[in-house]
């Protein structure tokens, strides 16, 4: 594991990139931002070793950024799922995909295509290892999540973190697909994860199984406060989120839209459109 220079609150001590394999039949997962100092660290290793994949959990700039650049350099296919907008649910698609406020593309790799799409379902081999390839989508739409069949260790991205719950940012983040990616994982046999931020998670089931919980938990917090009459997702980040820096309030409100968004979906709620963070939604009659 190398993890990159680039910490902040949305990433914790940096994005971690991963080294499979040895000799003739490595494999990269997550190059991670174009940072000098760590695409430095990928360069040196490259001219000794032999990479033969470069994978891509998602299309965030702090894990794809430095994969063409390193792709070029060293003639490595880049593989990873690459539609981000074809992997939304239908209603992303339809309701929240004709609202021009919306927002929540920050961070997004927008220059990010890869040589091979991955769809989830596939193998990839090496000398010595064998990689699943798992759709996870959630976090972004175009999550995958990686399971090392030799060791049962799964590459889970930022579908599950080593130090705290995803952020999930509509029209590419959705909750309810989360909530199914969870599921999938919990009726996996790996009790160790590999993430993209934070350090291994172990007993992995288990902290999946808490991160579902807290993330319902959320969810019964966001309806007691539309009982009491109709907010928007500002304002009841604010509420839920106020003793905590104003940087995560404003991802907290992501959060909070998101879960609008799904209750929307499941007839829970109606809002004033077009869905905006600043969108009035109540409880459904």
């Amino acid at each position: 594991m190398l993890t990159a220079p680039n910490p902040s609150p949305m990433t914790y001590s940096g994005t971690n990139t991963y080294i499979l394999g040895s000799g003739s039949d490595i494999c990269i997962i997550d190059p991670g931002p174009n940072d000098e100092n760590h695409y430095g660290k990928l360069q040196s290793l490259s001219k000794v070793e032999r990479p033969c994949y470069i994978l891509v959990t998602h299309s965030h700039l702090d894990h794809s950024e430095s994969a063409k650049r390193l792709s070029e350099e060293f003639s490595i296919p880049v593989l990873a799922h690459g539609d981000p907008i074809g992997a939304r649910s239908r209603f992303m698609k339809e309701i929240v995909g004709n609202s021009e406020k919306v927002g929540g593309f920050e961070g997004l790799d927008q220059n990010f295509f890869p040589d091979e799409c991955i769809l989830g379902g596939e193998t990839i081999t090496g000398n010595g290892w064998t990689l699943e390839v798992l759709h996870a989508p959630g976090h972004l739409s175009d999550h995958l999540c990686f399971s090392y069949k030799e060791q049962e260790i799964l590459f889970s991205g930022d579908l599950v973190m080593g130090w705290t719950s995803t952020l999930i940012s509509p029209p590419d983040g959705d909750v309810g697909h989360y909530y199914d990616s969870l599921d999938k994982l919990l009726n996996r046999p790996e009790e160790i994860y590999l993430p993209g931020h934070g350090g291994k998670i172990t007993s992995a089931r288990g902290y999946v199984a808490k991160l579902k919980q807290h993330r319902l938990e959320r969810e019964s917090q966001i309806l007691k406060i539309l009982s009491k009459g109709e907010t928007s997702s500002s304002q009841i980040a604010r509420k839920v989120y106020k003793e905590l820096p104003e940087s995560i309030i404003i991802a907290g409100a992501r959060n909070v839209l998101a879960h609008l968004i799904n209750l929307l979906e499941r007839n829970l709620v109606i809002c004033n459109y077009p869905i905006s963070s600043e969108a009035l939604f109540r409880l459904s009659e």
